[in-house]
């Protein structure tokens, strides 16, 4: 019989068809009991033994992969295969699955919804009057402002969409440039300096990397426009907290939106600021688009386990 183990902690929470579709299999299912991203020795305690694993975005390093002797399928619930090591997937002879279905709108539509809420002030707001103040504060227009997109991937070549009503003035960042894509929308390709020092709004759609981690640091947050925004949906590492804290509080920069952190859940200072709004990592936590994602990620698990 085969054991597998469910590490996302909402896994088939809003439909059991996954659930089903494992219990046809006569699978025996573990589940993540933590209630968030596991740590890579907890990765070990719950899947020590399996042969599958649906895996969220904690970390499958060859340490922890070395250590799963058992493991033939990891699939991934989600595009980003940046939190599994390839070379030990493959020196293990593990196969790899990812969903084909996007969380793009799920995490586009956020991404602009953190964007309207500090720019407006909205939250702030929100909590001032639950709290009995009636306390208006001036917010700004996202209309005709410049937008900046660090990594135009599939994210975000969707925001690009989703915004289009707002006549943004566009920039792009990203190793690869679709000039197609870039024509069609009047995108301006250009280096990420020039990005960070003319865009009022700036957000990052990037992958994690040797290169990319910490990307956004302290000197970078410096060539920010002081009234501009910075929105992260993509992956915690690449912005550097305590630096990002730094520059609300001084006010180096007007606003922040994040999704994301170097460590989940995050308790750290950012929760203290009013000009930062926190939301914990719900970007594909749209419910028609991650019923359809788990679905597909149970497939993918009982196809690769079948063909073993």
């Amino acid at each position: 019989m085969n054991s597998i183990f469910l590490a996302p902690t909402t896994f088939a929470q809003f439909s059991k068809i996954p659930l089903k579709l494992f219990e046809r299999e006569k699978y025996k299912i573990t589940s993540n009991l933590v209630g968030r991203k596991l740590l890579p020795n907890e990765i070990l305690k719950y899947a020590s033994n399996v042969t599958g694993i649906i895996a969220g975005t904690e970390l499958y390093t060859k340490e922890v992969l070395d250590e799963l002797p058992n493991l033939k399928v990891i699939s991934r619930l989600g595009v980003g295969m940046d939190n599994i090591d390839m070379d030990a997937v493959h020196a293990n002879g593990i196969k790899v699955f990812k969903t084909k279905t996007t969380p793009a709108p799920a995490v586009a539509e956020l991404t602009l919804g953190l964007m309207l809420d500090v720019a407006r002030k909205i939250s702030a707001q929100n909590q001032s009057l639950k709290s009995g103040t009636w306390k208006k504060e001036m917010g700004k227009l996202l209309h005709t402002k410049t937008l900046g997109i660090i990594g135009l991937g599939t994210i975000g070549r969707t925001l690009v969409k989703l915004v289009s009503g707002f006549n943004f003035k566009l920039l792009a960042y990203d190793l690869y440039h679709d000039e197609t894509f870039g024509e069609k929308n009047n995108i301006t390709y250009c280096d990420l300096d020039t990005l960070l020092k003319e865009s009022d709004i700036i957000s990052i759609h990037l992958n994690l990397s040797d290169q990319t981690k910490n990307m956004m640091n302290m000197q970078r947050l410096r060539m920010m426009k002081p009234d501009s925004i910075l929105i992260n949906t993509s992956r915690g590492e690449i912005l550097d907290n305590d630096a990002l804290y730094n520059a609300l509080n001084d006010e180096t920069i007007s606003g922040a939106g994040l999704d994301v952190y170097d460590k989940e859940p995050y308790k750290g200072p950012l929760i203290n600021l009013e000009n930062v709004v926190l939301t914990p990592h719900i970007g594909s936590y749209a419910k028609e688009v991650r019923i359809q994602m788990e679905i597909e990620a149970a497939q993918n698990l009982i196809k690769g386990l079948n063909s073993e």
